[in-house]
């Protein structure tokens, strides 16, 4: 797919990412520096998770409440290479994924943590049919949670009905949505129906498996989906890849269902401070002037200049 913009795609997730993130620092590393210090576990949580960057600050307080000894890394400094291979550009994409696993070893980790469904599968990809090599354990953090799950505490009932939505194309999308309905379930006052998506899915709800799925095919299977959970009564439909979130939430004004993501509810369960998910609010406005005149003081402090807001905000709220 000769042409791809890679300087639209990746150049507006960090600008997004520093504006409408609730914390002051970011939640995330770039594996750039020189002297890195040794952890347990590397959190690798991708590019694209920082547009919904409420979703990544979240799971790095989940752990860090757990007590995991862990450096969380995302963004494109550290793409997997998954969008470059889409796009044709082979070799540039094996340049990113050696790079980014190089940035791992660098911290001498027990295991890699991977969050985004998209980054394990190319890590799956590359390390088979590739000459890369790496020899440090990777899993979804969903099974290091299930794993260890006497370390999570919740405090709070989530008195509430939901349909949890995953993928179950291959063993390891069925892997990660079984441990995702695992923990849900282990929350107390929380009901839990399954609503796994069948391999017509495809491997997650981002962009580029739509593409793969077909637009309007994946939009029946979405409307399916709603109408399912309209018809059995839940308060809410909860996707376990950011992916499907993102892609997910305009739903809500369709058909009424509150979409969440599962660690939203993990957190209040835990009683950790529930963060503002202005990714969501801000699409469902679909006014790119109005968001950037309520985020750009803060953008300007984080160093986000004001013509790089405009287009960012543009390009994910533009309608």
């Amino acid at each position: 797919m000769a042409g791809f913009d890679y300087g639209t795609y990746f150049g507006r997730i960090l600008p997004l990412a520093d504006a409408i993130r609730n914390d002051d620092d970011r939640c995330w590393g770039s594996g750039t520096e020189k002297d890195k210090s040794n952890h347990d576990y590397v959190l690798y949580l991708g590019c694209n998770v920082l547009r919904t960057v409420a979703l990544a600050e979240t799971i790095t307080e989940i752990l860090t409440r757990m007590g995991v000894d862990y450096v969380p890394l995302g963004g494109p400094s550290t793409c997997c290479g998954i969008i470059h291979h889409a796009n044709g550009d082979v070799e540039v994409s094996e340049g990113l994924t050696s790079q980014s696993l190089a940035k791992f070893k660098g911290y001498s980790p027990k295991a890699v943590l991977t969050y985004c469904p998209s980054c394990h599968a190319h890590m799956d990809y590359a390390l088979a049919e590739t000459g890369l090599e790496f020899d440090i354990p990777y899993l979804h953090v969903t099974e290091y949670i299930v794993d260890n799950l006497d370390r999570l505490e919740f405090p709070n009932r989530v008195d509430r009905r939901i349909m949890f939505h995953g993928h179950g194309d291959n063993d390891q999308a069925q892997r990660d949505s079984r441990f995702a309905r695992a923990i849900l379930e282990a929350i107390p006052g929380l009901e839990v129906i399954d609503a796994t998506g069948t391999p017509d899915w495809g491997h997650d709800c981002g962009n580029l498996q739509i593409s793969i799925v077909g637009p309007d095919k994946h939009a029946g299977l979405v409307r399916d989906l709603f109408q399912d959970a309209k018809n059995q009564g839940v308060d809410a439909v909860t996707a376990l890849y950011h992916s499907c979130y993102r892609n997910l939430c305009p739903q809500e004004e369709v058909h009424g269902v509150e979409v969440v993501h599962y660690t939203s509810l993990v957190a209040e369960a835990m009683g950790l401070p529930p963060r503002d998910e202005a990714y969501k609010r801000l699409q469902r406005a679909k006014d790119p002037k109005a968001a950037f005149d309520e985020l750009a003081p803060k953008a300007h402090k984080r160093g986000v200049g004001e013509a790089r807001l405009r287009k960012t905000l543009s390009t994910h709220f533009g309608g």
